[in-house]
């Protein structure tokens, strides 16, 4: 197949690894994969040395930029692309606009990964009348789309994977000197690795904890936050502001249990990530994240809006060895065998080539 992905994103992200673990595996399969992205972001720099892997530097500054659209229309015609996968929000309208203006013969299917603002029914009906196809990360998403006026036999569920290899990019001494200068000592770490998504709710959790426990928070600086550190928070906090990837997942390793207080996920691939390094998680029972974590057998839910419930659910895991290992095992089995990148890649090759046999 020759595959076209496009994204006026590709910045440090949970999407832009999914989109280059994608692209990375169709590759490796033997597909002939085109990514459209700026130059200047990460996704760039992860796969411009990727055999098989062709980029173009095509940037998208507005959703009516028929500059984009031409230039859409000669990578699509020189390269024969069959496939196209729209991954961000500006260029999922741009697509649509570039096949019905020269009347390209390529399939569109666009990958949705938050919950969808209040979107008018022309909308709705200009993204289901230009694609073939549209996938959700999780069914949860799913539902969330579907509440909203989309129809459900026009979506796709294929959920995010993370690499079976990612614990072994791990520094064992890296992650002992990250330990000594955090300065926490013999303290109970709860972090959360994420940008800013309601972490205010694990500030809030925190006046339920006894002492002896410290906040981690990755992806976020105090700033963000300083408002709810002033009200009576006592613990040690720390803050990383944003890191790498890479240096992340070694702040990961040192969390006791991972927290992701989100009202916005469809997903939450971080999850992932900690079940698979043996990390206890916790998440909000919103969109994607009850798609990974089954309360009670791999990890917890709490409700938004209720920290002393999410306060309980720490103690419960931290207090309980028994409990934690029931976790940590099921929840590194499920990573292993639900939300592997081997499987996601293998359902999306199967997906395409189902809407190109029809």
């Amino acid at each position: 197949m020759n595959i076209l992905f496009t994204t006026h994103q590709g910045e440090l992200a949970g999407a832009t690894f999914s989109i280059f673990y994608l692209a990375h595996g169709l590759a490796e399969k033997g597909h002939n994969v085109h990514v459209v992205c700026r130059r200047d972001v990460l996704l760039w720099k992860k796969l411009e040395t990727e055999p098989n892997v062709t980029l173009h530097n095509l940037k998208i500054s507005n959703y009516l930029n028929f500059q984009f659209c031409f230039r859409l229309k000669d990578i699509i015609r020189k390269n024969n692309i069959t496939i196209l996968n729209a991954q961000g929000g500006k260029d999922r309208n741009l697509v649509i606009l570039a096949k019905w203006l020269f009347g390209l013969s390529c399939k569109i299917v666009f990958t949705r990964r938050q919950r969808p603002r209040d979107e008018p029914w022309i909308k709705r009906w200009f993204h289901t009348r230009g694609t073939s196809k549209i996938v959700m990360i999780s069914n949860g998403l799913k539902e969330i789309f579907i509440k909203k006026g989309y129809n459900s036999q026009h979506l796709h569920v294929i959920h995010n994977g993370v690499p079976d290899d990612l614990t072994t990019q791990l520094k064992v001494d890296k992650i002992e000197g990250i330990k000594n200068q955090l300065g926490l000592g013999d303290n109970i770490i709860i972090g959360c690795v994420s940008r800013k998504k309601s972490q205010e709710q694990l500030i809030e959790a925190f006046k339920f904890l006894p002492d002896g426990y410290a906040g981690l928070f990755v992806g976020i600086s105090e700033n963000e936050i300083a408002q709810h550190l002033r009200n009576s928070i006592v613990h040690p906090m720390r803050f990383t502001g944003i890191v790498s990837h890479e240096e992340a997942m070694h702040y990961l390793k040192l969390m006791d249990v991972n927290v992701l207080p989100s009202y916005l996920d469809g997903f939450g691939l971080v999850l992932v990530e900690s079940m698979l390094m043996k990390v206890p998680i916790i998440g909000s029972n919103f969109g994607g994240i009850p798609d990974i974590i089954q309360n009670g057998e791999n990890g917890f839910l709490f409700e938004n809006g209720h920290p002393k419930e999410l306060a309980d659910k720490i103690l419960q895991i931290t207090n309980n060895n028994t409990l934690k290992e029931q976790f940590v095992s099921k929840g590194h089995n499920d990573a292993q065998q639900k939300f592997s990148v081997r499987k996601m890649v293998n359902e999306y090759e199967l997906f395409f080539e189902s809407l190109l046999a029809k």
